[in-house]
């Protein structure tokens, strides 16, 4: 086999995330295909046909077969039809579809179509349920000859050659606290915070719409309010102290955003404002404890003597992870709930590209060779009968 056949049969990692999914090849630098997790079916308007005329003529002709766009080509239909995120709905009909989609993608040549392993990385909380039924798509529907489930944290710690740590995996859906002592977890030792993106996307919508005068008409919806968030968003140590200076005239904060329909918006506070949930969720209704005080907990749980080998390696991860400054914010207020004596000893590690390190974790311990193990690889058994036979025919014919 040629090296360039070799490369078209090696496992293709897949992370598949609430926001963004992630399809590439094992031992890459990158994935090959980044997306949006969202897609759109062609018959699903936000208006009725009969209410604007020319809905009907809308997709190009080569799509006009398709009853589902993904990933970015739905984007595209954002304020025609109705956007659909199948993570959320748990709907894994649509993602054999949208992994079918993208899979066509990586022009894999036809003789070796469905002949990789796959790599599926997954959160601690994926339920066994789930598991099965991804299998049953890989084998089952597509007839993939293996399949292995790596944890996302495993492959943060590779990155970062680390055993030691508390990782903060803040998504666009969820947000999940663990942590490691030389390579071994503890359940107790873990959270699921109530915070995440969309909370905090929705607080900046609020923010800005509650800003406006009652008779003042502005275009803005979760797309537009997610983008202002990821382009602009701050996390500072002193936001009650900076809205006083803003109020006394104060413009280092002030931005204007260009809108859709041809309007303006101005907006300042409300660029570092809407993080606050994450340290104070009362702001948003939600009775829980702030993002410190939880990572506090997690590292309580272990002994004592172990805190100073988890103070220096809180690892913030995941696309909400982004905000600058949020990392200072983060050791800032964690140090709080830790005596003087191991204060100096709190880090918080945001390094670039941490939106993706998940994936690129994988990539590399496969890169080591340190996925090579049989016993957790899950074999197809249609390809283990296949192997048998042929097996049973070498024997037979020496």
């Amino acid at each position: 086999m040629s090296s360039e056949e070799k490369s078209q049969v090696r496992p293709l990692i897949i992370d598949n995330g609430s926001q963004n999914f992630r399809l590439g090849w094992a031992g890459d630098d990158f994935p090959d295909i980044i997306a949006p997790s969202i897609y759109v079916n062609n018959s699903d308007y936000i208006f009725t046909s009969d209410a604007i005329d020319g809905l009907d003529d809308i997709f190009i002709t080569e799509k006009e077969a398709e009853s589902h766009l993904f990933g970015h080509e739905a984007l595209k239909y954002s304020n025609i039809l109705k956007i659909h995120e199948f993570k959320k709905e748990g709907n894994l009909n649509i993602f054999m579809k949208y992994f079918y989609h993208h899979y066509k993608q990586l022009e894999i040549a036809e003789e070796h179509h469905f002949k990789q392993p796959i790599i599926i990385i997954t959160p601690f909380y994926m339920s066994e349920l789930e598991k099965t039924k991804l299998q049953d798509i890989f084998f089952n529907v597509f007839d993939f000859p293996s399949l292995l489930f790596l944890s996302e944290n495993q492959g943060v710690l590779a990155t970062l050659q680390k055993t030691s740590g508390v990782v903060i995996n803040m998504g666009e859906v969820n947000t999940n606290i663990t942590s490691f002592l030389h390579g071994f977890s503890n359940v107790m030792a873990r959270d699921i915070y109530p915070i995440s993106g969309k909370e905090l996307t929705r607080h900046l919508l609020n923010l800005i719409l509650m800003k406006k005068s009652s008779g003042e008409l502005v275009y803005l919806d979760k797309i537009i309010a997610q983008e202002i968030k990821n382009k602009l968003s701050l996390c500072i140590l002193d936001p009650d102290g900076e809205v006083k200076r803003i109020k006394d005239g104060f413009t280092k904060y002030n931005r204007t955003i260009d809108l859709p329909d041809g309007t303006s918006l101005d907006i300042n506070s409300e660029r570092f404002l809407f993080v606050e949930p994450m340290f104070d969720p009362s702001l948003i209704h939600i009775d829980y404890m702030g993002l410190p005080e939880a990572v506090s907990k997690v590292i309580r749980f272990w002994d004592r003597e172990n805190w100073e080998d988890l103070l220096p390696n809180i690892i913030i991860v995941g696309g909400s992870s982004l905000i600058p400054g949020l990392d200072q914010r983060l050791k800032f207020e964690i140090s709080k709930y830790f005596s003087e004596r191991i204060r100096d000893k709190i880090n918080v590690i945001a390094v670039s590209g941490r939106e993706n390190i998940g994936w690129i974790g994988s990539s590399v311990l496969y890169a080591q060779g340190k996925l090579k193990q049989k016993q957790e690889w899950i074999q197809n058994p249609s390809h283990q009968s296949s192997e048998q036979d042929r097996e049973k025919e070498n024997l037979n014919q020496n």
